[in-house]
């Protein structure tokens, strides 16, 4: 009774040996991925125009790093947008945006391959898409799987309409309808950019007073911001 006593208990410690150790083959690489994202998690939480190039190539190579470690989407997702940095950098020459341009989609495309579920991503994709000169359905594809990641995302609803609306004589009935539904969103989470976007682009205004056809409490609200922000910016004139 004691041999076998002993032999369960031998059992356990094994099992409960193998089971450390596992956590541990599990944990390491994730803790050392997660220390070499710290200096470009610092750096992207920065405005891109404080940050110099240097830091920003730092940063790819840590997210190289970490990558080797831990093949994290958040991690490819963050290289991405230090690419992206890069080609807005007045200090990178234009042949090199290109390639931070392409560089970023690889990323992006990895970090959804991993995680699809990512409206921010998808929206970067769409974004990336534009100036590579790829379809309008690519672009248009990648909006629509951006709403259907994140429908009511506050920080990108106004993003989204702005580039969805530079393709809307290009897009199909039925993104055109799509895309006429945020508008209300746009409304609530971002009054003020919506406004000062329409007075940039004139022909917007049509499209938001389609959108609110059937609203006219928000309309007449809209139409209201619209004429106040509009004589804030051409005073009348003195006589």
């Amino acid at each position: 009774m004691t041999m076998k006593v002993h032999q369960q208990s031998r059992f356990s410690a094994v099992f409960l040996g193998l089971f450390s150790l596992g956590i541990l083959v599990f944990a390491v690489p994730r803790f050392v991925a997660s220390i070499y994202a710290l200096y470009p998690e610092s750096v992207l939480t920065h405005h891109q125009s404080t940050i110099p190039v240097e830091d920003y190539l730092t940063s790819i190579r840590d997210l190289d790093a970490a990558l080797a470690w831990d093949n994290n989407p958040d991690y490819l997702q963050a290289k991405a947008l230090c690419n992206l940095a890069l080609v807005n950098s007045p200090a990178i020459p234009i042949t090199q945006k290109y390639l931070q341009l392409f560089e970023a989609r690889q990323m992006i495309i990895k970090g959804l391959k991993v995680s699809p579920i990512d409206g921010f991503a998808w929206y970067r994709f769409a974004l990336v898409d534009k100036p590579l000169g790829h379809p309008v359905s690519e672009v248009a594809e990648a909006l629509r799987l951006s709403l259907y990641s994140a429908r009511v995302e506050p920080d990108l609803v106004m993003q989204r309409l702005t580039l969805a609306f530079s393709y809307l004589n290009e897009l199909r009935i039925e993104d055109q309808a799509l895309w006429l539904k945020e508008v209300p969103l746009a409304w609530k989470y971002a009054p003020n950019k919506l406004v000062a976007f329409v007075i940039q682009n004139p022909k917007a205004k049509s499209w938001v007073q389609i959108a609110f056809v059937y609203d006219i409490e928000h309309l007449d609200q809209f139409e209201r911001a619209y004429e106040k922000a509009i004589k804030n910016i051409i005073p009348a004139p003195t006589h």
